[in-house]
């Protein structure tokens, strides 16, 4: 059985429990509150109070392979043990059924099966109260979950403690090296007979886990103090950015330590830092929220490890106690460090620099070096130490990209300011996505996906696109029922989405920028040497960029190459980004919240021909996202709260 192994004894029915494993301080009874969820101090005090605990949940890996060609994808039949009939890759069948039971790992190509452990997978959860209202937070180290396991936990904490239901946030950091748990990284290319990637008995344990760490936190409350940093990582060092933004980055495009891979290359890099310290000083959380995709490992690898997000919460924890726990921002588009160079940073948080050799320093024509000592450090034209990069999809980039943010966010601490969190308040919304995707059409009645399929709904009022092709027609698989969150911790104010949201749609257009205003509307603006749009095809200039969200090419025009002109969030144009709703000084998105629905793309700039089964250009996101109306249903769920709010 892949198990799921507690930090502290997992007591799935016990309703009163002890403080959880490593809390000092007594728990929320103590305070003299009345009754209240799972012991949450509710008291009107003016005390803030905050608790945090930390649940393993690392997979037992059963069986594993021969990676006979070192290309880190399972190359064999799943029913053939020791490769003799299909002659492919033999696997280690440990239970002698015959059948390869991996632990397939979400993230990247399907069939990368897990054969060690590099560091663990974890849940951990964040409880905040403050006169009368709380909050709770669960990260895990997945790639995602459907709302299905996170509302059978939640809905568990409602029946047995009167817990509030909209007052549970639960999200995954979107990483790649973690178990499948969406089920797309099985086999799901085998039409005839879609493998999933999930292990179902792992999955089944997820809700004990989020219910569980979520009483384990919630027993060990105290009060504690707030301080907020926020830092743009684009501000930390010249060498976080490429050419294309004034930095000395090698690889031009890279913004702020991201790598965006679709045009228009837009980045959401403000690290936001909340954390709470006890009556002694001592930190009892530290929540970080940004958006780089833990992805930074890459795909040949098949260790199971929570990725960057591992090493921050390590360097986070060793340096101020408590528990570490990290919540992505906006995720889409894509935001990640993946095809970046990073500055070389060891395990101990030494920052490593470029040394001269004894030609280098003879060498005229290298001024970097000339006339200094051998083993003087490299410098630029500027005078700046040359940093040594990290190589690329190494463990080593991983430790590089864990320590520069966690460097980032003591820094942000630092120049904190304290946070008064009151009020506390939250309203959640739900909304209809259509699945309009021709892949999850196919391989959702196969069951693969952990998504709740079988619960999408056909009634018109609720799935209006039914009305348009019938209930056994095109949109023969409804519309799924998901949620969105608004958030607000005294000054600090979150937008929680079910997926991974465009960075535009959260902090809107750059158009303070002359090159933006430039490029926006005008294709012949775009193209080689562009800083947004640097992949545009001229020979789609004289098109209407309308056409081409129906095709994949007119004439020469690659329209897979290509992004709507005018760039905007909306067909409607009153349409605000979304984090323009918030009225808190400090804000952010948190993304992959409540459920995982892919990628939420503007929807005047979706293609809605590419798909999993052709060619997706700079495309992908539209192809694994499940509607081009996902981020307009998105919008006018926010725009519902901001009338209420």
């Amino acid at each position: 059985m892949a198990a799921i192994r507690p930090s502290c004894p997992l007591l799935l029915l016990a309703l009163l429990l002890s403080p959880a494993c490593g809390t000092d301080g007594g728990a929320a009874g103590d305070t003299g509150a009345a009754p209240s969820p799972l012991g949450i101090p509710l008291v009107e005090d003016g005390v803030t109070y905050a608790g945090a605990a930390v649940l393993d949940i690392t997979p037992t890996i059963r069986e594993t392979f021969d990676d006979l060609d070192g290309d880190h994808i399972f190359q064999g039949c799943l029913d053939d043990p020791d490769g003799s009939v299909c002659g492919g890759e033999p696997f280690d069948d440990v239970d002698g059924d015959g059948w390869f039971d991996a632990t397939w790992i979400g993230g990247f190509a399907p069939l990368r099966p897990a054969t060690a452990v590099h560091d663990p997978i974890y849940a951990r959860a964040l409880v905040l109260a403050r006169d009368g209202e709380y909050l709770a937070f669960v990260t895990l180290d997945f790639v995602g979950l459907g709302s299905p396991r996170i509302h059978e936990a939640r809905d568990r904490l409602v029946a047995t403690e009167g817990f509030d239901p909209d007052r549970l946030i639960v999200s995954s950091s979107h990483n790649h090296q973690g178990p499948d748990t969406m089920g797309l990284w099985g086999n799901p290319y085998n039409l005839a007979d879609p493998v999933s990637g999930i292990d179902p008995e792992y999955q089944d344990a997820i809700p004990d886990a989020i219910e569980q760490v979520v009483r384990d936190a919630a027993a060990g409350m105290v009060p504690v103090d707030l301080t907020l940093g926020q830092v743009a990582m684009r501000d930390r060092s010249p060498w976080l950015n490429g050419a294309d933004w004034g930095g000395k980055n090698p690889v031009a495009k890279v913004h702020g330590m991201i790598y965006d891979g679709r045009d228009p290359v837009i980045i959401s890099d403000q690290l936001t830092v909340l954390q709470g310290r006890d009556a002694e000083g001592d930190a009892v959380f530290t929540l970080t929220n940004w958006s780089g995709h833990p992805e930074v490992r890459g795909s040949d690898n098949n260790e199971l490890s929570a990725d960057w997000v591992g090493v921050t919460r390590q360097v986070l924890e060793a340096r101020y106690g408590g528990v570490a726990l990290h919540v992505p921002e906006s995720l889409g588009g894509m935001q990640s460090a993946l095809h970046a160079d990073l500055p070389l940073v060891e395990a101990d948080g030494t920052h490593v620099y470029q040394q001269c050799s004894a030609e280098e320093v003879v060498d005229a024509a290298d001024p970097g070096c000339f006339g200094k000592a051998e083993g003087d450090l490299r410098t630029d034209d500027d005078g700046d130490a040359v940093p040594r990069w990290a190589e690329q999809d190494s463990w080593e980039f991983v430790t590089s990209h864990g320590w520069l943010i966690a460097e980032a966010a003591m820094d942000a601490l630092d120049a904190g300011v304290p946070l008064e969190p009151t009020p506390i308040r939250v309203e959640a919304e739900s909304f209809f996505v259509p699945i309009f995707n021709v892949g999850y059409q196919l391989l959702g009645p196969s069951g693969i996906f952990d998504l709740g399929l079988e619960d999408a709904v056909f009634d018109p009022d609720l799935c209006p696109w039914v009305e348009e092709t019938g209930a056994t027609g095109g949109q023969q698989m409804g519309c799924i029922e998901t949620r969105t969150f608004r958030l607000q911790v005294g000054d600090l104010g979150f937008l929680a989405v079910p997926g991974e949201l465009l960075p535009e749609l959260a902090w809107g257009l750059p158009t303070d920028d002359p090159q933006w205003l430039a490029e926006v509307d005008d294709p012949t603006a775009r193209g080689e040497g562009a800083r947004y749009f640097p992949q545009h095809d001229p020979d789609c200039d004289d098109l209407d960029y309308e056409d081409c969200r129906e095709a994949r090419a007119i004439g020469d025009c690659d329209c897979l190459a290509v992004h709507a002109w005018p760039y905007r969030l909306s067909y409607d144009d009153a349409v605000p980004p979304l984090l323009d709703l918030v009225e808190q000084p400090h804000k952010a998105i948190i993304g992959m919240a409540d459920n995982y629905l892919s990628y939420i793309i503007p929807e005047p700039d979706f293609n809605k021909e590419v798909s999993l089964l052709s060619d997706d250009g700079d495309h992908y996101e539209d192809t694994v996202s499940p509607a081009w109306v996902f981020a307009t249903e998105l919008q006018k769920a926010q725009l519902r709260i901001a009338e209420r709010w």
